[in-house]
């Protein structure tokens, strides 16, 4: 069984619980940037308790990781764990469940983890309705973009729900024209290492724009990642402001 990447420790008693920071590295610039290390106690005890997680698995393209890395650099609740082979959804459930019982290994029934996968559409719609039951059984909230995670990109900057767009005759290349339209309706396309900044913006265009078919699978142009993303927002919103003053200097 692989090494497991966190753990989390029996609760103390502190003399003193002094605020914690920690550098880290923007993912682009390589500028370092200070992150408060918040520490979770009792008032009335004085005990640390452990935290629970956000854990995140996908096996997407590169583009997914550096959209989670700045994330993953400021919050210590986030976790991804980054499956490199392009597999099926349901495929992919057997390493998902395999690294979720790690987690559980270390997980408190007051705190427990909250799990995502991140699957595109694309080509793999059996797949998903095939998979999507036993990863719900197993407490797992598939997060879907129809067709590509350039969905949820595109609503980082856009409200409209892909207008003007004209979808090639082969079905197979319609993430493809997808990614292409992205760059052309935004000048210089979205960088995903900083489509973070604009999060909230993100989520409400994203859940503007969102809908489902009678299996339960978001339709073309929708994504349910605004799912996803508000659940890590209260733990990076106050980074994403000392981010967006950054990038105006």
């Amino acid at each position: 069984m692989p090494k497991r990447r966190y753990t989390k420790p029996d609760p103390i008693v502190p003399d003193v619980v002094p605020p914690v920071y920690e550098e880290v590295r923007e993912p682009d610039t390589g500028k370092a940037l200070p992150r408060y290390l918040a520490t979770r106690y009792s008032k009335a005890e004085n005990v640390l308790q452990p935290v629970a997680f956000i854990v995140v698995f996908s096996n997407g393209e590169v583009r997914e990781k550096r959209y989670f890395q700045l994330m993953m650099n400021h919050c210590e609740r986030l976790k991804l764990e980054f499956f490199s082979k392009p597999i099926s959804p349901d495929d992919l459930l057997v390493d998902v469940k395999a690294k979720k019982s790690e987690y559980e290994m270390t997980a408190g029934a007051e705190t427990p983890d909250k799990y995502y996968t991140l699957t595109d559409v694309d080509h793999f719609y059996n797949d998903i309705v095939r998979s999507k039951d036993e990863y719900e059984n197993e407490g797992i909230k598939l997060i879907i973009s129809n067709p590509c995670f350039e969905v949820w990109l595109y609503y980082s900057k856009r409200d409209d729900r892909f207008e003007c767009f004209i979808s090639p005759e082969d079905r197979l290349k319609l993430s493809q024209a997808v990614k292409r339209f992205l760059n052309e309706m935004i000048p210089g396309g979205v960088n995903p290492a900083k489509a973070v900044f604009d999060i909230k913006e993100n989520i409400a265009n994203a859940r503007k724009n969102y809908d489902e078919d009678a299996r339960g699978i978001p339709v073309q142009f929708a994504t349910n990642m605004f799912l996803l993303a508000e659940d890590v927002l209260p733990y990076i919103e106050a980074d994403i402001k000392v981010w967006k003053e950054k990038k105006k200097k």
